[in-house]
């Protein structure tokens, strides 16, 4: 009983702090996938988008160093995989959208916004009182 009690109250307090960061942040994507997608965005410097001459100017070669990468901007895919796992543009994206001049925060999956952030933490624990003042089980 006492491990579930710590862990309630670890949860309990995880959440009110997490929510008050989370209420001043203001950018579109929280502060962690930010950080990802700004690691991965200079890494797409390493990586050169062909494009493939498609109308909607959404399907990419991407080469580089070991191997190139399809990248289809309409459908969200590239052949890494990565984006698709993440919800996150990977190197391979972020270097096609860098071409056509579109934002990698554009195309994150909607789970890793700061809206789904924010509904994740809309909910709250509510506090108990000690252990002593519990109605008693008579029950063992």
């Amino acid at each position: 009983m006492t491990l579930v009690e710590e862990v309630r109250m670890f949860v309990m307090r995880s959440i009110a702090k997490n929510k008050i960061k989370l209420n001043n942040h203001v950018k579109k994507l929280p502060p962690v996938i930010q950080s990802q997608l700004e690691k991965v965005r200079k890494e797409s410097k390493n990586w050169v988008p062909i494009w493939s001459g498609d109308e909607a100017y959404e399907k990419f070669e991407v080469h580089g160093q070991p191997t190139n990468m399809v990248v289809d901007l309409g459908k969200r895919l590239c052949t890494y995989q990565f984006w698709m796992l993440t919800g996150i543009p990977c190197v391979h994206a972020c270097t096609a959208l860098a071409r056509v001049n579109r934002r990698p925060e554009d195309f994150c999956h909607p789970l890793v916004i700061m809206d789904s952030y924010r509904k994740t933490y809309e909910h709250y624990i509510n506090p108990l009182p000690g252990q002593s003042m519990w109605e008693k089980s008579p029950y063992s």
